[in-house]
């Protein structure tokens, strides 16, 4: 979705950066979420006003004063539509029965699940017994194989 390129005004309001043009499904944004520490953090959304195609206001829940908003400036910020856009014509049950595998980690386990709790899709993934949830957002996935059912993720340091 874009960047946090600086602060506006002093009640924690961002400006949101984006190298692609906002769509009109933009203006309907609940929530977004923002890379801390290499994690999605969910933040609602309490404003957000375009300044041109490619920039906007944005004003976060919990994020209410110049301070608070200088801490996410140079942080990336996404959405779930993002995730959907890359995957337009695929439901979040398409990828039950993948194998899941992590650049660092290697072969996590096979996807029993998966759940869409406000934009945040969080997999189930299984490796016999062993249960690990993982939160899934477009800038984790490595790659696809959609002919040998396998996601390939970079997940982020400390995450596994």
């Amino acid at each position: 979705m874009g960047k946090i390129n600086k602060t506006h005004g002093y009640n924690g309001t961002v400006v949101l950066v984006s190298d692609q043009t906002f769509d009109e499904d933009v203006d309907c944004l609940e929530e977004v979420f923002v890379m801390i520490d290499g994690l999605p953090v969910p933040f609602p959304v309490k404003a957000f006003d375009l300044l041109t195609d490619t920039s906007a206001h944005l004003q976060l829940e919990f994020v209410g004063n110049q301070n608070e908003a200088r801490e996410l400036v140079g942080c990336e910020v996404f959405s779930a539509l993002a995730f959907n856009e890359q995957e337009p014509e695929a439901g979040l049950e398409q990828w039950i029965g993948y194998t899941v595998h992590d650049t660092q980690h290697g072969k996590i386990g096979i996807i029993q699940n998966m759940e869409d709790y406000k934009g945040n899709v969080v997999m189930q993934v299984m490796d016999g017994e062993k249960e690990t949830l993982i939160s899934l957002y477009p800038e984790m996935i490595a790659s696809v194989d959609h002919h040998a059912g396998k996601l390939h993720i970079t997940a982020p340091d400390g995450y596994f």
